[in-house]
């Protein structure tokens, strides 16, 4: 097996194909149910917009700095944004799953990583709520991971790490799954444990609160553990998803209806 010690945590967004109908609960405006509470479209916006106007001003700052120095005049290339609003949505929700699973447990966020550690590691600014927010599902995580009581690794669970490292290069295509089970090692065998039994917490989390999601923001995963292809790509291994319940429809407008956000 190749590159198997170099697992990583990380937190990351698959936008994954979208496919539904309506559910019983509609409203164009919300981009997520969970439980009883609702995340909006405006609040997604607000937390988007921030960014965008910051690196909008900050471009034609720099712009009319260059033209005052003597530089030529030229048309500004399109913004390049480090976020889009499907991470917004996918942050918030990592934050509600995780504060109640935090609660449940009764632990408080870890004190790491701090707004500038994230800030820098990601190329973000620590002004942006974005950013904190961000932060905040790291250091919920932190504190959980040392909580959790290490699942018994299911060969369901194997073969699903078996599947995807393969999938997305980070091991050989040739490696059997007899010889990837076989060969884990102690290491990576206990980070495993750990994130899959975490992973079941979320998910119950996810079922109990019957979270739904609008089509137009793609359907939603949180990526607990990675590891690294050879091309340098995070693979993910073991995932949150806020698909919902499958015996319920999981989206909260026709898909139909509304059109990707970009």
């Amino acid at each position: 097996m190749r590159r198997a010690s170099r697992l990583a945590s990380t937190v990351v967004v698959a936008a994954l194909a979208v496919a539904g109908l309506s559910a019983c609960r509609q409203s164009p405006d919300v981009a997520a149910y969970i439980g009883d509470e609702t995340i909006t479209e405006s609040r997604i916006q607000g937390i988007y917009d921030q960014v965008k106007d910051e690196l909008t001003t900050a471009r034609a700052q720099a712009q009319a700095a260059g033209e005052a120095n003597g530089a030529s005049s030229e048309a500004a290339a399109p913004l390049t944004m480090p976020i889009k609003q499907q991470d917004v949505l996918n942050t918030l929700l990592s934050i509600d799953v995780l504060r109640k699973a935090a609660a449940a447990k009764g632990v408080q966020p870890a004190a790491e990583p701090t707004v500038e550690q994230v800030a820098q590691a990601r190329n973000l600014s620590p002004a942006w709520e974005y950013t904190t927010l961000f932060t905040e599902t790291y250091r919920l995580r932190s504190a959980l991971q040392a909580k959790v009581t290490p699942a018994t690794l299911t060969e369901d669970d194997l073969r699903d790490v078996h599947r995807r490292l393969i999938a997305g290069g980070g091991a050989d295509p040739a490696t059997s799954f007899e010889d990837f089970s076989t060969t884990l090692s102690p290491e990576n065998k206990t980070l495993l444990e750990t994130y899959v039994a975490l992973r079941n917490d979320l998910q119950k989390i996810v079922a109990d609160e019957k979270v739904k999601l609008n089509p137009r923001f793609g359907d939603q995963e949180v990526t607990l553990l990675s590891a690294q292809s050879a091309d340098g790509k995070d693979v993910p291994l073991v995932s949150v998803t806020f698909a919902g319940d499958a015996d319920e429809a999981p989206y909260v407008t026709d898909v139909s209806a509304v059109t990707t956000v970009a």
